[in-house]
């Protein structure tokens, strides 16, 4: 007998494609593009062109932090099919890889950037891949690549208490501020790590609010919603250089490839 399975997947992954589908915002995460293979946080720039072919021959269209903000304010509607091209870390390579590849294709991101951390390496994994530094940020938001918030150093905020949580953030707005370099204050966890008991949950989730910030992503590997449940909860798919064909429309479709 054979399987349910396979036809299961092809008609979720399908099903994107279909009215009930509206409302829903994939959440793409990815870190590092580059034309050769590397270690498990690269996608190849061949297989990141193929995925935002995909994306565009789906009638998908790309938008910001900005455009969910104004979309959940005033209103203001968003694509038939949005999705949001999430990057983590801004690695140097970033411009003349992946944000050039997305402008060709009709496409912009979002850049994650650890503020204390521009300019140097990714200490967090080892180091010895330099990052952008200020005026790299600056060219690409001139570009149309929007800026956010990753902490200043690349910890986890699930081992830091309230008030270093506080000094970390203020110091992630200060390092923007200062050079008057245009971002949203919108934070994407480190490792997606944040306190996930109570009353510290609640108590950062406040924290936020107090700094205004907007929104704040986890790694949650679920299609997020235009209208999300927790705006500082929202769910990102990472992406790596397996998903291709098939797999990457079931991600799209699932957030996951397994069910």
């Amino acid at each position: 007998m054979l399987s349910l399975l396979p036809i299961l997947i092809l008609g979720l992954a399908s099903a994107m494609l279909l009215p009930w589908s509206r409302g829903r915002l994939p959440i793409l995460m990815y870190h590092k593009v580059r034309p050769a293979p590397g270690d498990g946080l690269t996608v190849p720039l061949e297989v990141f062109r193929e995925q935002l072919k995909q994306l565009a021959e789906a009638g998908y269209e790309s938008i910001s932090f900005a455009d969910l903000a104004a979309f959940h304010r005033d209103g203001t509607r968003l694509p038939r099919r949005p999705v949001l091209l999430s990057f983590d870390d801004a690695y140097a390579d970033f411009e003349p890889h992946a944000a050039t590849a997305m402008r060709e294709h009709g496409f912009h991101g979002t850049l994650f950037v650890p503020a204390g951390c521009v300019g140097k390496e990714n200490t967090w994994d080892g180091g010895g891949e330099p990052l952008m530094d200020w005026e790299d940020l600056r060219t690409t938001a001139e570009r149309g690549t929007e800026l956010a918030l990753h902490s200043f150093d690349h910890r986890n905020y699930r081992d830091m208490d309230l008030d270093e949580i506080r000094e970390d953030l203020e110091r992630c707005i200060a390092a923007f501020d200062d050079r008057s370099i245009p971002y949203r204050k919108v934070l994407a966890y480190p490792y997606g790590g944040f306190p996930r008991t109570e009353p510290d949950r609640s108590r950062m989730k406040q924290l936020l609010r107090e700094l205004d910030i907007e929104y704040a992503a986890r790694i949650g590997y679920r299609i997020e919603r235009t209208t999300p449940r927790d705006r500082y909860e929202l769910r990102r798919v990472g992406i790596d250089a397996a998903d291709r064909g098939l797999r990457f429309r079931v991600k799209l479709a699932l957030g996951r490839t397994r069910l």
